[in-house]
């Protein structure tokens, strides 16, 4: 039903369309900085990228092979700098990765595609790009209750409120949501 895969320069234009949505400009950082940061991912990070390090990977959702969701990841540990908040949700054991994620495409708006959709990019996730990870965090913003809805039925677990210090979203209030996956295999431990 849903694939994904990494952005590529093909997919530019559409994605700063999405990200010209004004469901999008209200939760996503719609800097020049984020967007040459996607770009800069496009060419292959050939050039260093001052937008969080250059830690992000950008990802596509499809369904039937039609582009639909936005998804960005990027790895969190001791030694990339979390916030004070993330750090008693880093894995013991495995690795932990954070995520944005946006349905881009208007098209496919209220037909109840984001959770399950956040549900299988998890899994293809921890089963086929990093099977070390066993925690994901994803931080929508408070005054997104629908997203903190659709993340709870994805199987994130409200775990902390932080108010957001510097950046694009600099004060504003946050949820932090905490998805642990791998039970049974050992891994966990602890997150």
């Amino acid at each position: 039903m849903f694939t994904f895969r990494k952005v590529t320069l093909a997919d530019k234009d559409m994605i700063f369309s999405w990200l010209d949505e004004p469901h999008m400009q209200e939760f996503w950082d719609n800097s020049q900085g984020h967007r040459d940061d996607i770009v800069n991912f496009m060419h292959g990070r050939k050039t260093r990228s001052e937008y969080f390090g250059g830690s992000n990977t950008y990802w596509l959702g499809l369904k039937d092979d039609v582009p639909f969701a936005f998804i960005m990841t990027h790895e969190e540990n001791e030694t990339t700098d979390p916030p004070g908040y993330y750090q008693p949700y880093l894995s013991k054991t495995g690795k932990t990765f954070g995520i944005d994620f946006g349905i881009g495409n208007t098209k496919y708006f209220g037909k109840g595609l984001a959770a399950p959709t956040l549900e299988a990019f998890t899994a293809f996730f921890a089963k086929e790009i990093e099977p070390q990870t066993d925690v994901f965090l994803i931080d929508p913003s408070l005054g997104n209750p629908r997203a903190i809805h659709v993340y709870a039925k994805a199987g994130f677990e409200k775990v902390a409120e932080f108010t957001q210090e510097g950046g694009y979203f600099d004060a504003e209030k946050g949820v932090l949501m905490v998805k642990a996956v791998g039970f049974g295999d050992g891994r966990l431990g602890g997150c």
